[in-house]
């Protein structure tokens, strides 16, 4: 298939971890006139092409922004697996009979939705994230920090309870606060190298 030059259009399909994320895109008409091919395109490398098979029930919009907007929001449906897999073991099962197999899918699902409660509420609480507002900005004083990801929150849990479980109090207690104290280190500079990436992306778009 053969897209004109000019049918390209560059839109941001969403904020990622580096900053918005930027393609060429195209839409290509169908016999149905509710299906459509949307069809995105890397900056950096256009050969990499993406397709989406498009389709808006009637009365609906057939705008690209609003297709690649919905086309941008996938990322969330792979995350919850990658974290489900990740962080909890969706996947780390060989069972044979679908009893035992509902039994890990549940019991990984439940320790996910804690870890997911535990990353919403600190991101509730979090400030908004610092960031550039052009490409000229100088850094500023204080990044701020990133909000605790799923990951993130089952690593310090797992952590606190195999504290708890083996030392004494006072000792888990000072144990657990240098840990916290090095979570924030560590999402500080996080917060840091999202900033420097936000400005790249801004300064040099493709």
């Amino acid at each position: 298939m053969k897209v004109p030059k000019r049918a390209w259009n560059r839109l941001s399909c969403g904020q990622g971890a580096k900053g918005p994320r930027v393609y060429d895109w195209a839409l290509v008409a169908t016999a149905d006139p509710r299906h459509h091919l949307l069809v995105r395109r890397s900056i950096a490398n256009p050969t990499d092409l993406a397709y989406f098979y498009a389709h808006a029930p009637e009365g609906r919009s057939m705008a690209l922004a609003d297709l690649v907007t919905i086309a941008g929001i996938r990322w969330t449906v792979e995350e919850d697996f990658a974290n489900a897999k990740d962080a909890v073991g969706l996947d780390h099962t060989q069972a044979r009979r679908y009893r035992s197999w509902r039994r890990h899918v549940v019991l990984a699902m439940a320790a996910l939705a804690l870890l997911s409660v535990i990353a919403s509420l600190d991101r509730r609480e979090h400030p908004a994230p610092v960031l550039p507002t052009s490409p000229t900005a100088d850094p500023p004083a204080d990044f701020g920090q990133i909000a605790l990801t799923v990951t993130g929150a089952r690593r310090l849990f797992q952590l606190f309870t195999n504290l708890l479980r083996d030392l004494p109090a006072a000792l888990a207690t000072r144990r657990m606060a240098f840990h916290l104290h090095w979570s924030t280190w560590r999402r500080c500079h996080q917060a840091r190298a999202r900033w420097h990436h936000y400005k790249r992306r801004l300064t040099d778009p493709d």
